[in-house]
């Protein structure tokens, strides 16, 4: 993204409309890597979540899991983490990409 775009993705909680310089360059330092995800990754691992952790997240917080169901060979017989943080999420729009709401569990 460059400055003043505007990105278009339901994963809105990770996007900016400006680079900070200081955190690229911590990246640049930190990240061993980077990857894109296609929305329909996305939607396909909220429910994912949903069902196997009892977690209805926002997209955001899905993009791990989305990662990983585009590449499942590379992640094949490894230990695998991900950070999943948000349920920010508005109910509706759940239920339009995923057909059903979140329904938060005890």
């Amino acid at each position: 993204m460059t400055e003043g775009n505007s990105a278009n993705t339901i994963a809105d909680g990770v996007t900016g409309r400006r680079p900070i310089p200081a955190v690229l360059d911590d990246l640049l330092l930190l990240a061993d890597d980077a990857v894109l995800v296609q929305e329909a990754s996305i939607i396909a691992g909220m429910p994912m979540l949903l069902d196997h952790a009892g977690l209805g997240v926002e997209p955001s917080a899905a993009l791990g899991v989305a990662a990983i169901l585009e590449d499942r060979d590379r992640f094949a017989d490894r230990h695998v983490c991900t950070i999943v943080r948000g349920s920010n999420v508005d109910v509706d729009a759940y239920h339009r990409w995923v057909g059903a709401a979140p329904i938060h569990r005890s």
